[in-house]
């Protein structure tokens, strides 16, 4: 709990900056609109910046979620790498969303908390995931959503309960930083419903299949088209 709350509070402040940051340069892109022809500069700076860290290997979420399942290392570097890629994206009116860089930074900092307190195995999971915790709830307000959201994606289908305590502790701590920052939370009209139907929830139990379907087949594109990209590229090289 204590750890998670340190957590917390390092998440708090970077979450709430880095969404600070975001929604500067989004306004600042909106106010000058020829800021989006510079786009392929800023992705050049982008690739220059990753370049000079290609020895770190791949830093992106799935780097996270593999140093929760095996404790692999997750370079600090990665967290003012993120930071600053996708705030030049959003700046040049690129598409990146902040769900991913929520993890990314989050994990980060987590990971490099617990490393350098020589945390085990188990609690550098929790630790992790405390991390992602932080930073999601600062970015977004949501204090249980982020904590419960932070355990799922790092293994879906399998609820670490150990890990629930502290991941809100971590997230609860955070959101209140951000509000220390005057940041308000994410918040959508209601919607009102008709009265449930079985027409209705048959509807919706199709619907949920066939989303379950396509997101199977997007995911395997994905791994696929990873897969034989790099061989092509190993291949000219």
């Amino acid at each position: 709990i204590i750890l998670g709350s340190i957590v917390g509070v390092a998440g708090g402040f970077i979450g709430s900056l880095f969404h600070i940051s975001v929604d500067y340069v989004t306004e600042l892109r909106l106010e000058y609109g020829w800021l989006i022809f510079l786009l392929p500069i800023g992705g050049l700076l982008i690739t220059a910046m990753y370049m000079c860290f290609h020895k770190k290997g791949s830093i992106d979420t799935n780097l996270v979620i593999e140093s929760v399942r095996s404790n692999k290392n997750i370079p600090i570097v990665m967290v003012p790498l993120i930071f600053i890629s996708t705030v030049i994206t959003h700046m040049f009116g690129g598409s990146a969303g902040r769900e991913g860089a929520a993890l990314q930074l989050g994990g980060g900092i987590g990971y490099n908390f617990g490393k350098s307190l020589k945390l085990k195995e188990n609690e550098m999971s929790v630790i992790i995931a405390s991390g992602m915790s932080s930073v999601f709830a600062a970015l977004f307000g949501t204090p249980l959503t982020a904590a419960v959201f932070s355990l799922e994606v790092v293994s879906v289908g399998v609820f670490h309960y150990a890990g629930f305590l502290p991941c809100v502790i971590s997230s609860i701590t955070a959101f209140g930083i951000s509000q220390m920052f005057g940041i308000s939370p994410v918040r959508f009209d209601f919607v009102t419903f008709q009265d449930v139907s079985t027409q209705m929830v048959i509807k919706v139990i199709i619907l949920a299949v066939l989303c379950a379907f396509v997101s199977i087949l997007f995911c395997t594109a994905i791994k696929k088209c990873e897969k034989y990209t790099k061989k092509f590229i190993n291949s000219i090289n």
